[in-house]
């Protein structure tokens, strides 16, 4: 709850800041799926696997220029990864454990669109809020909440096509997201999230329309 009493303020004023701009904002929302895993310290004879998400949300684009936008998207992401271990009898690692991590994240991107507006490439950074986590394996689940940083910060690029229609435009996006932050501090023989960075291909399709209409 205080965290949502921050957040919420911060992006309602971009919201309105961005409305002031007449003929140069434009709502959209998107979902899709993030192949995501860790990247870091790994226990002994064991190695990190892509794990599927669900990612979606709504975003704002304000327009700098004709060709540049600056994009705020308030998202819900699951990150998470695939734990395989090595075990000598077997011939390939065996798939041990899973773990997921839930978020809620502000990417804040700027866009560079061609000059038909139909392809564009993105780059920014994501702030991301934890909003639960956990690690499963068999018929055990074990909460993460509570022992990783509740905070990632998110280098993010990718490219976009965009395919207009009569009212608004649809797009195929997709972007790979790399946090620089560890999750936590801890050594790997004590935690099941030593000290590793999440990482994530994301693949979004969406819609967006024009807040107003565009001035001839």
């Amino acid at each position: 709850m205080v965290l949502s009493k921050k957040i919420l303020p911060v992006f309602f004023f971009l919201l309105l800041l961005s409305v002031t701009v007449s003929g140069q904002t434009r709502l959209g929302f998107f979902a899709g799926l993030n192949s995501g895993k860790l990247k870091g310290d790994a226990p002994g004879k064991a190695s990190y696997k892509s794990l599927m998400g669900f990612n979606g949300g709504l975003y704002l684009d304000v327009k700098l220029s004709k060709l540049v936008t600056l994009s705020f998207q308030p998202t819900y992401t699951q990150e998470g990864t695939r734990v395989f271990y090595s075990i000598p009898w077997e011939k390939e690692p065996v798939d041990s454990l899973r773990i997921r991590l839930n978020y809620f994240t502000i990417p804040i991107l700027v866009k560079v669109s061609s000059l038909n507006q139909r392809f564009y490439a993105l780059a920014g950074v994501e702030t991301g809020f934890l909003l639960d986590g956990y690690a499963e394996g068999g018929d055990e689940k074990v909460s993460l909440t509570n022992e990783i940083s509740q905070f990632n910060l998110s280098i993010v690029f990718g490219a976009g096509l965009r395919f207009p229609l009569k009212h608004g435009r649809l797009f195929l996006e997709l972007r790979y997201a790399q946090s620089i932050v560890d999750l936590t501090d801890e050594p790997v023989d004590q935690s099941y999230v030593p000290r590793v960075k999440t990482a994530g291909l994301r693949f979004n399709f969406g819609y967006e329309l024009p807040l107003s209409k565009r001035k001839k």
